[in-house]
């Protein structure tokens, strides 16, 4: 009986993983080839991608990219299999990779939210942050930037909510989180914010620097009345967080819906800056810009960061705000493509 040594069982696995890396998407290896020059680059950008589709309804999608994921992370492994060059916990993040495959390959069903899976996605997602620098080491770091200098245009990724018709830049080197509550647009309307990306740089000596985006469906049905103004928009938010137990010590710093510098998804915008105490991080700074669209919904993007690390990184949350985009009719279920892009 001939025997195959580990190298040819190596190769037969990777081949076979390899047959499901045709369907991926051409723009993410445009992506990959132009700004990384590792695997573990390629393994964020897919686990990236498998966390949009999740949200994008489309479970079979997100096996997909977390089997090329896996795959990428396989010839990782090979690139660095002198012991003394491979990354510390390697093993673990495969294990857990593989396992958030088979779970979701066993629990393959369209309705969400999915608790469990969330829990998976945001885990391994988690894990990674923690080869950022080595993913990150051929890239020029983000935050070494002023405001006077030219945005970065390569280490950034988009962000595509199709169901809910959001798009937004991240830096690539910050990490995609799924809220627990995140479900798909329904008919019945949300009585509070709808977080749907929440992006973070995952590190506590940096400030935790967190980037959301999210809406609040229908709110005409709460104020009563179509259309509803910009100010009735900032007094709900305003109460909302001034009577919000999340917020500990809320001191407001500005509150304003009468400043025409102001915009969002290319909608006159109100703005909100206050700061609160984290239990675990200390004193925390928040900026919220919120818009109306449609005379129904309203939109918001959130910015939050220590006190000491908020204006090093106001810049990178200023530039995410300007990408960030609106599809008006995918928000409620229309088929044309007319936008409205930030300006």
């Amino acid at each position: 009986m001939i025997r195959s040594s580990p190298a040819v069982l190596i190769i037969i696995v990777l081949s076979y993983l390899l047959l499901f890396s045709y369907q991926f998407d051409s723009n993410v290896f445009a992506q990959t080839d132009r700004y990384y020059s590792n695997n573990l680059g390629l393994v964020k950008i897919l686990v990236d991608k498998a966390i949009q589709t999740f949200q994008n309804n489309s479970t079979k999608e997100v096996i997909t990219y977390l089997r090329g994921a896996y795959t990428a992370l396989m010839v990782s492994a090979m690139n660095n299999s002198n012991i003394k060059n491979k990354p510390a916990g390697l093993d673990a993040l495969a294990f857990l990779l593989g396992h958030t495959i088979k779970f979701l390959s066993e629990n393959n069903t369209t309705a969400l939210p999915k608790n469990s899976s969330i829990l998976y996605l945001n885990t391994l997602e988690e894990q990674l942050g923690q080869y950022l620098p080595a993913i990150s080491s051929n890239v020029k770091n983000l935050t070494n930037r002023t405001a006077n200098t030219t945005f970065p245009k390569g280490p950034f990724l988009e962000y595509e909510n199709e169901p809910y018709g959001l798009k937004v830049l991240y830096p690539y080197n910050w990490i995609i989180r799924i809220n627990n509550n995140y479900s798909l647009p329904s008919t019945s309307s949300y009585s509070h914010p709808q977080v749907i990306g929440s992006f973070y740089l995952p590190n506590s000596t940096e400030g935790l620097p967190f980037f959301y985006i999210g809406l609040n469906s229908n709110l005409s049905k709460q104020f009563k009345q179509f259309p509803f103004t910009l100010q009735q928009y900032l007094d709900k938010s305003l109460q909302s967080k001034k009577n919000s137990s999340a917020f500990p010590d809320f001191k407001l710093t500005e509150a304003t819906a009468a400043n025409n510098n102001f915009s969002l998804g290319g909608y006159p915008a109100y703005e909100i800056v206050w700061t609160y105490k984290h239990p675990t991080y200390g004193m925390r700074k928040l900026l919220e810009l919120g818009t109306i669209v449609n005379g129904s919904k309203g939109y918001f993007v959130d910015y939050a960061a220590s006190i000491e690390k908020f204006s090093k990184y106001l810049p990178i949350a200023q530039d995410m705000k300007d990408s960030f985009k609106i599809s008006i009719n995918s928000t409620d279920f229309n088929k044309t493509n007319k936008t409205a892009t930030i300006r």
